[in-house]
């Protein structure tokens, strides 16, 4: 007798805060559709993003040993790895999963191009799993591969298992009477802007030179006579005590998906660093987006962000600069994407023409799986 797909149990593991994000959001479209979700995280960092939603049945665990506990005593028929990277250190787990569940499929949800161990031998990815789900576009991921320019050499066998589906998470822009509650709680007086930042700290380590450009780029429009705020996202504990302490500034350690979003979608321009979850939020509440950078020379591993933002930029959806880019430039760039009225236009329509939902595409990728698979 086949299960009924509506009832078919989807169990997610999510990596990282961002991972966790595009998580989320594809989560609660299969609930919606009449899916039953387990969600793992595999560290307490992810917790606060459910601090105001308890819609999942959620599990902290942090080794493949734990995941296959849950997996034998739940039993899924759909496995949902949040990056490919997931456990990439932990003895044999990107070559052999710890389990053998031939009634369940697996998928990974990545939104990278590191599907080459020889380019990047310290990414090791699963191999095993049935399908890799890219959370771009198809002609973003395109322009990311070398043969199309971009820095990323992927086998045809292995393209493939690879589908680019669109973004996750790809939430609609919200009515305008919520973006004006937003903003008048974080004090936004007409005639200001507002800026939202996020440096996680979590994958991509913090990236407090970025924290720096940001603030600094800021103070020099404010010393100009340009009225602008900034709530950053992300810990502090690291950063200049001077940079924090500006009336204009308003941290928050984490905050709920929800609330991620809102606050996001309620701003004039978002400015951060290569995170794709981040960088897919602003491309579907429209907000025109800053990207700073790291060249990662040090890490064996040269301008692998620069690659991975490279795509975005060449499409017109955000700028990009790196770590040594001058303050001044970046506050030039703030100023024309916050003011400049032809500037914003521009990568508005650009990001209209690549916006794109990856939920229902990977719910149907997932589905047809399945009834292969029954």
């Amino acid at each position: 007798m086949t299960v009924p797909q509506k009832r078919s149990k989807y169990l997610f593991v999510s990596m990282g805060p961002g991972e966790t994000g595009q998580a989320i959001s594809l989560a609660k479209y299969i609930s919606k559709k009449g899916g039953r979700v387990l969600f793992s995280v595999n560290k307490k960092i992810n917790l606060p993003f459910f601090k105001q939603d308890k819609s999942f049945k959620l599990f902290l665990l942090g080794t493949p040993e734990e995941l296959k506990k849950i997996i034998k005593k739940e039993k899924p028929e759909a496995l949902l790895l949040f990056n490919s990277k997931i456990w990439n250190r932990h003895k044999t787990f990107s070559k052999h999963p710890p389990f053998q569940e031939k009634s369940m499929v697996s998928i990974s949800v990545d939104s990278n191009w590191l599907f080459n161990k020889e380019q990047y031998p310290k990414f090791p990815f699963t191999t095993w799993v049935d399908k890799h789900l890219v959370v771009f576009p198809k002609k973003v991921f395109n322009l990311g591969l070398k043969k199309n320019g971009g820095g990323f050499k992927i086998s045809d066998l292995l393209l493939k298992k690879i589908i680019p589906i669109g973004f996750i998470p790809f939430y609609k822009k919200p009515k305008s009477s919520v973006i004006s509650k937003r903003r008048k709680r974080y004090k936004i007086e007409k005639g200001e802007k507002l800026i939202f930042s996020y440096f996680s700290g979590f994958g991509a380590s913090h990236r407090i030179f970025a924290f720096n450009n940001l603030i600094d780029s800021v103070e020099k429009l404010i010393k100009k006579g340009k009225k602008i705020k900034v709530v950053c996202v992300g810990p502090t504990d690291n950063l200049d005590e001077e940079r924090l302490n500006k009336k204009w500034l308003t941290t928050k350690k984490s905050l709920s998906s929800n609330e991620y979003f809102l606050t996001l979608a309620s701003s004039n321009l978002v400015f951060q660093h290569q995170g794709m979850v981040t960088l897919s939020q602003a491309i579907s509440a429209n907000v025109p987006v800053i990207c700073n950078v790291h060249l990662l020379k040090k890490y064996s591993i040269p301008r692998l962000h620069f690659w991975e933002v490279k795509p975005f930029e060449k499409i017109g959806v955000c700028k990009m600069y790196s770590m040594s880019t001058p303050v001044k430039e970046i506050s030039l760039a703030i100023e024309r994407l916050l003011f400049n009225k032809e500037s914003i236009r521009k990568m508005r329509k650009a990001q209209r023409s690549i916006s794109q939902a990856g939920e229902e595409k990977a719910f149907n990728v997932l589905k047809n799986l399945i009834k292969e698979n029954l």
